[in-house]
């Protein structure tokens, strides 16, 4: 694959650098905004080399390119530069606000991502040393890579700050301010007295840990952004420099920290409370709808959706009751896909459907839902029938994910108790086997429909 014929290609065919208003990248795919949704050629970009397809969802357009997505993305970058090119209001018009609110979650998650698997990942090995004793929990060494993985946990509202700046179109520095004030020694100290010392027009802050968070910075840098807008209409250009950026932070900061962050803050921790409510009640029902309908789900694109709840599960109860059945579903996905390849005739088929089950293994799911799960369908129906059995049965053995990683086999570590235990994540090995072993079994037992369902299509007997 040549990155950078594909970038130009890609670009192009999207109606060219003026009518991209943002860009951005997550796992898989290249997410893109459009002023002009009509300038874009589709079919055009299905056919390029190393593209398994595109979606249009949630007011973006996703070229789906798989493990080479961060290589094309640079390509692009080099091409696209500083977007949007156009106010994004623009691209906004007679969009649905449920669309929006999809963009904007990913647009701001994605970015973070990185840090928090790095972390989380590295969370999960000290947890694995410290069930084996083979080094004691007090060691200086451990005491250091446990700062380490908790500087991204630690520091989640300034990562989200930049990228809440970036999608909001506000200066970078100003949001980093407003996580600043959030976090902020005197205001942090507050806390062990119960109340803050600081008070807005006579009325006291209330006081939450904002470590951790991602509501608060958000709503926060979104209010800044607004504010900053308003305020740029009315000064004059040669005073802008100076007026707006300190206006914006003295009227944003006090509201964030007095009404904004507090509201922030209790809807993360109602939103934990009603998911632990929702599996408590109803959890191996929902852990099966969950589990059936997340292929669906990530085939639309909005599976990094789920990924703010996900890391506010983490910050308010310690364990996240989500991410297990992400993790069953990669594995469904790669037993379906392998179940099929065992079925292929065809030699390249056969050995491009193992490499794509390979890499739902590690955690990347799309290649196999594109390549093979999808195309042939049934494979596709046997991995959400998995999937959701899969759920059920995390829900069922109570499993927990204790750090925000991407679900694949690399994440396994993170399953251990953070005080060394090994009883959970055993939990989640039966669990992720179960849903492999299902998916497999019923994408192989239904390879001959596939095949001939195939032959009638193309003519000629792929599997």
């Amino acid at each position: 694959m040549n990155y950078t014929e594909s970038a130009k290609n890609i670009v192009e065919l999207l109606g060219g650098k003026d009518n991209i208003t943002n860009y951005l990248h997550c796992v898989t795919r290249l997410r893109f905004n459009l002023a002009d949704e009509n300038q874009a050629d589709l079919e055009q970009i299905n056919s390029l080399d190393g593209v398994m397809g595109t979606q249009v969802k949630n007011g973006q357009y996703q070229v789906i390119i798989g493990t080479n997505v961060k290589k094309v993305f640079d390509e692009v970058e080099k091409l696209l530069g500083d977007t949007p090119v156009r106010e994004r209001q623009e691209s906004m018009k007679g969009k649905m606000f449920l669309n929006l609110i999809f963009d904007v979650i990913s647009g701001i998650f994605s970015p973070v991502l990185p840090a928090l698997v790095a972390g989380g990942i590295l969370k999960g090995i000290i947890a694995i040393i410290l069930s084996f004793n083979i080094i004691a929990e007090n060691n200086s060494t451990v005491a250091l890579f446990n700062l380490i993985s908790d500087i991204p946990f630690y520091f989640l509202p300034f990562l989200l700050a930049v990228s809440s700046a970036r999608k909001f179109k506000v200066n970078e520095f100003l949001g980093i301010c407003m996580a600043g004030a959030l976090l902020y020694p005197s205001f942090v100290a507050s806390l062990e007295m119960g109340e803050s010392g600081l008070t807005l027009f006579g009325l006291i802050i209330p006081v939450f840990n904002y470590a951790n968070s991602v509501f608060p910075v958000v709503l926060g840098v979104g209010l800044m952004a607004v504010i900053y807008r308003f305020v740029d209409k009315f000064i004059p250009d040669v005073l802008k420099m100076v007026v707006v950026p300190a206006v914006t932070l003295i009227i944003a900061i006090p509201v964030s920290m007095f009404i904004i962050a507090p509201i922030g803050a209790y809807g993360g921790i109602y939103l934990a409370e009603g998911i632990v409510w929702l599996f408590d009640k109803v959890g191996i029902l929902a852990g099966f709808l969950l589990g059936f309908f997340m292929p669906l789900i990530v085939l639309a694109g909005m599976h990094q959706s789920t990924s703010p709840i996900q890391i506010q599960n983490i910050s308010t109860l310690g364990y996240d009751y989500l991410l297990p059945i992400s993790f069953c579903h990669n594995m469904a996905e790669s037993g379906a896909a392998l179940g099929a390849a065992l079925r292929m005739k065809d030699k390249k088929l056969r050995s491009a459907a193992i490499s794509t089950s390979f890499s739902a293994f590690l955690g990347i799911s799309e290649p196999a839902m594109y390549t093979v799960n999808v195309v042939n369908k049934t494979p596709f129906i046997c991995a959400m029938i998995a999937n959701g059995i899969g759920g059920a049965l995390t829900v069922m053995l109570g499993t927990k994910c204790f750090a925000f990683v991407m679900p694949g086999i690399t994440s396994l570590p993170v399953y251990a108790e953070p005080g060394g235990g090994l009883g959970n994540l055993l939990l989640m090995t039966i669990c992720i086997l179960t849903t492999f072993a299902i998916s497999f079994i019923l994408s192989f037992l239904s390879g001959k429909k596939i095949a001939a369902g195939m032959k009638t299509r193309s003519g000629s007997e792929r599997q």
